[in-house]
């Protein structure tokens, strides 16, 4: 059975993100910055994990659509994957993500991926 995890990848240019995938793939969210290097991602992800319950989450707007952030200490560990269209749609997304990073298993050696 398929469930929520974490997925690192290589954006186009240099670094690693990661994303937080649904159980059905959908990406809920992912890292606000790109790391250098995969180990650098990773300890992102476990830092995220360790400081969840202390972090708070911001809506934002631009012209039309809705985002969310999540932060710590003025820190953004983490941002929506897409926008919304209303703001009740970007909070229930936000309070998605935080409640099943919360539960997801712990982040293993994961291949990265190359995305192009």
């Amino acid at each position: 059975m398929a469930a929520a995890r974490f997925q690192l990848y290589r954006p186009a240019g240099s670094g690693v993100r990661w994303r937080f995938l649904s159980a059905n793939n959908r990406s809920l969210g992912q890292s606000a910055l790109v790391f250098p290097t995969v180990e650098a991602c990773l300890k992102s992800v476990d830092d995220l994990r360790e400081h969840l319950i202390d972090s708070t989450t911001a809506m934002s707007r631009d012209e039309k659509l809705w985002s969310w952030r999540l932060r710590l200490e003025g820190c953004v560990l983490a941002v929506s994957s897409r926008s919304y269209h209303r703001r009740v749609q970007a909070q229930y997304a936000c309070r998605s993500f935080v409640e099943l990073v919360a539960h997801a298993p712990t982040v293993g050696r994961y291949p990265v991926e190359q995305m192009w």
